[in-house]
């Protein structure tokens, strides 16, 4: 999971393209505050120098049933309350810069877990001559977690900032992380990592300097999270109006910074820029700022879908789904760790399969995913896994279904053939980390054809430890009282063999040896009475009856050849403190035994 850390004081700082300390120019009067829908805040502002409205939600991405959506991969274009309404969320905003010829975005984008065809991007080697390529940053939103890229011109002057995300600042156009259900990319970055970009003059050539728009007043959209990553901005500011004059670039970062964003993104302004709330429609000057023309249609949205009293999404500090432990667990798709995407009427689920429930959808070709699944795997233990599915004979029947193993950060495909046989089916063994970002998914696209009624099932995965685990019975030689006193009690310490077995924390601690005149000496030499003192029971001198080399009650005498505890047995070399290591068939049995036998000899002694 990502963790956000708490910014510290807001940095000032100067360098030779002119920026410099925060006016503080803009100043936001709260005009009014409502609660639309739960988890969500809806706040109307209205700035000064200049004097423009400024529209904010406040999203509680730890509230119940949050969950943030993105447009998938379109083929036109479509205004932000339209789509909103066809993707069901509670509330969208606008998203990155676009064209079309084809329809693609300036940045990346994900929607509903399915990345965007390289062509619609502005990563296709083909636009590489365009100004955009390769300038955004993004944020994406995953399972408990909600991640950021800084854009390329943030990531060439790192040393200009206080950047606590190291692994953000390496690569220009970084990949997103496994399991990124939404992604919108923006540029220029207004906030970075709670340093606020400013400039000494918001139309000097040297503010914001990767795009020059940002140096005119403009209707703008901005999106931004806070420090923890738990409260999403949604913000617009209207122009274009006798009311509105818009914002500058480096007004909009003033006002993101003022709302407590800890990072935050440019997104498409002008005409573009529109809120929609369901239940009160697009609250902002929508048509004022597209010239009076109404709402624009734009390539992408950014929403969040309030489900009432479900899990939230993406909220770090969410326990987890489902915490599997190390004998390994059955995971159902009636579980709060399944999650089945893509549009809702291409789903059915029947009254068959595990727990009598399933989900089923039809294979088609395709190079994007559309209807998919996955199960989060969290694991209490790390360790080797066995996963499996399980494949239902009516509606497990495409012979080339796909599946995705996320494992410790390594993503592994391969294709099954559902109708080879029913029941579970092994995918494999996997080495997976304690922890969760892992899971396992289905899809329902094919690259090549896909003759008809061909169904992929999503019912549940199960999986199972493969060799030795805390809890399984057996003493494993990386365990211990220490680590696993389940499966290895303490005993009695045992010399020379470096474990501390009594988890007293101390390592091979001798006892005292108690010699026939009386004194305990670990010295083998001969004191100032006479008598030769030794730290063993054999030798010159005769240990006490009862006393053994270790100094403990009816413990064999090592190397004696002789029975000398009357146990039954000669020189037995662990005592009473032998552990036995088997293959966990009769590790108990083998247990009560040693006991009972200690239990004896103590008896004899005595």
């Amino acid at each position: 999971m990502r963790t956000f850390a708490r910014p510290g004081v807001l940095a000032a700082f100067v360098f030779a393209m002119g920026y410099a300390a925060p006016a503080g120019a803009v100043e936001l009067e709260l005009l009014s505050e409502s609660s639309p829908h739960p988890g969500v805040t809806l706040q109307s502002y209205r700035a000064s120098a200049p004097a423009t409205d400024v529209w904010v939600a406040r999203v509680e991405l730890c509230a119940p049933g949050v969950e943030v959506r993105a447009t998938r991969a379109p083929s036109s274009l479509q205004s932000v309350s339209s789509w909103g309404q066809d993707a069901g969320v509670h509330v969208a905003i606008n998203g990155d810069f676009y064209k079309t010829g084809p329809v693609r975005v300036y940045g990346r984008a994900i929607g509903e877990g399915a990345p965007w065809p390289s062509e619609q991007t502005g990563l296709d080697p083909d636009y590489e001559s365009e100004w955009y390529y390769k300038k955004f940053g993004y944020f994406a939103f995953g399972h408990d977690r909600v991640d950021y890229s800084h854009t390329k011109w943030v990531k060439n002057h790192a040393e200009l900032f206080t950047l606590v995300d190291g692994w953000a600042n390496d690569t220009v156009a970084a990949e997103p992380p496994l399991g990124t259900l939404a992604l919108v990319s923006g540029f220029s970055q207004l906030v970075v990592e709670g340093e606020v970009i400013t400039c000494v003059t918001p139309t000097d050539s040297g503010c914001f300097p990767d795009r020059s728009d940002m140096r005119q007043r403009h209707p703008r959209s901005a999106v931004g999270v806070d420090a923890e990553g738990e409260t999403l901005l949604m913000v617009v500011v209207d122009g274009r109006t006798q009311q509105n004059a818009g914002m500058y670039g480096a007004e909009l970062a003033e006002v993101m910074g003022l709302l407590d964003a800890h990072v935050a993104f440019n997104f498409d302004g002008g005409g573009s820029s529109q809120l929609w709330v369901k239940g009160e429609g697009t609250v902002n000057n929508a048509s004022g700022n597209n010239y009076g023309n109404g709402n624009r249609a734009v390539a992408n949205h950014l929403g969040v879908y309030v489900g009432g009293e479900g899990r939230p999404a993406h909220c770090a500090s969410a326990p987890p789904c489902e915490l599997i432990p190390p004998p390994g667990a059955t995971l159902d798709d009636l579980g709060e760790c399944f999650g089945a995407f893509g549009p809702s009427e291409y789903w059915r689920t029947e009254p068959v399969g595990f727990a009598e429930h399933l989900h089923w959808t039809n294979a088609f070709q395709s190079s994007v995913r559309s209807n998919w699944a996955w199960w989060r795997l969290e694991f209490e233990e790390a360790g080797e896994y066995e996963l499996e599915y399980l494949a239902d004979p009516e509606f497990s029947v495409f012979s080339a279904a796909t599946y995705l193993v996320v494992a410790d950060g390594v993503a592994e495909e391969r294709d099954e053939d559902l109708g080879a046989a029913s029941g579970w089916r092994s995918l494999g063994t996997y080495s997976f980390a304690a922890g969760g970002d892992q899971y396992v998914a289905v899809m329902d696209d094919h690259t090549g054809p896909v003759a008809a009624d061909q169904h992929i099932a999503a019912d549940a995965v199960r999986v199972t430890r493969i060799g030795g685990y805390c809890g399984d019975h057996v003493c494993d030689p990386d365990e211990s009282c220490s680590s696993c006193a389940a499966d290895c009690p303490p005993i009695l310490e045992q010399p020379d063999n470096g474990v501390d077995d009594d988890c007293d924390g101390e390592i091979d601690e001798p006892g005292p040896a108690t010699t026939t005149d009386g004194d305990s000496d670990t010295d083998s030499d001969t004191d100032s009475d006479g008598d030769s003192d030794s730290g063993t029971a054999s030798g010159s001198d005769s240990a006490a009856p009862g006393d053994s080399a270790s100094g403990l009650e009816g413990t064999e005498s090592a190397a004696s050849e002789s029975d000398a505890d009357a146990g039954g047995a000669l020189d037995d070399a662990e005592g009473c403190g032998c552990r036995a290591a088997d293959d966990g068939s009769n590790g108990d049995a083998l247990l009560l035994l040693g006991l009972a036998l200690c239990a004896t000899r103590r008896r004899r002694d005595s």
